[in-house]
């Protein structure tokens, strides 16, 4: 099977799935721009990530941008790609960050995943690649059951967007920083997965007003008491 093929599915299963999930509520043009603009960042991030977290790997400026003849990517730098892509573009659309984002998380999901099914292939099924893959899966599932029920959650203002990215953010990068320490890969990567995973929570608790929420469901509870 060519590695290739795999890689073009995630690309256009991506462009596909943004597009239709979501020209609803954007325009169509700017939807395409960002989808393939997201997409360019993810894989430019990724590369770069991957060659500077392992310098040496590749001899020349050659072995850099062959990326079909010289595989490497780093996934936790890309992800972090395509989040800048997407705070770029709302910026430029004065589209709010939380809502695009949330609203395109479903997408993205499927995409790495896809591209992780690719790795896999390429590291000829080793256990790292299957916990990536198992990962996102779950999250994946978790995201559908937030978006539905996270409006009944006392704790969580009503309808405040950001809460199903957030909270999906936080937990893939805990689990990330998990499966990075067992398998003893770059501090760096650690250090970087497990704050990203903080200040998700903490962006939850803000976005959210968790506190001051929890106070006022126990002062209403106190009063009718």
């Amino acid at each position: 099977m060519s590695l290739a093929i795999i890689r073009v599915i995630a690309i256009v299963l991506f462009l596909y799935l943004t597009w239709r999930n979501l020209r609803g509520d954007y325009p169509e043009d700017k939807l395409i721009s960002f989808s393939w603009i997201s997409v360019l960042f993810f894989l430019v991030f990724g590369r770069i990530g991957f060659g500077l977290l392992n310098l040496g790997v590749w001899k020349t400026w050659g072995d850099w941008i062959s990326v079909w003849q010289k595989p490497g990517m780093d996934y936790l730098i890309a992800t972090s790609g395509f989040v800048i892509a997407v705070l770029w573009i709302s910026k430029v659309n004065q589209w709010k960050f939380f809502a695009f984002i949330e609203d395109n998380l479903k997408n993205f999901l499927v995409f790495i995943t896809v591209l992780m099914i690719d790795e896999v292939v390429r590291t000829k099924f080793s256990v790292e690649s299957l916990a990536y893959i198992l990962v996102f899966v779950i999250v994946y599932m978790i995201s559908l059951w937030l978006s539905k029920k996270y409006r009944s959650f006392v704790w969580y203002r009503s309808g405040k967007k950001g809460f199903v990215f957030l909270s999906i953010s936080f937990l893939v990068f805990l689990l990330i920083t998990g499966i990075l320490f067992w398998f003893k890969n770059s501090l760096f990567l650690v250090i970087l997965s497990g704050l990203i995973s903080l200040i998700s929570l903490v962006g939850l608790f803000i976005l959210g007003d968790v506190f001051q929420s929890l106070a006022v469901n126990k002062r209403r509870k106190n009063e009718t008491g």
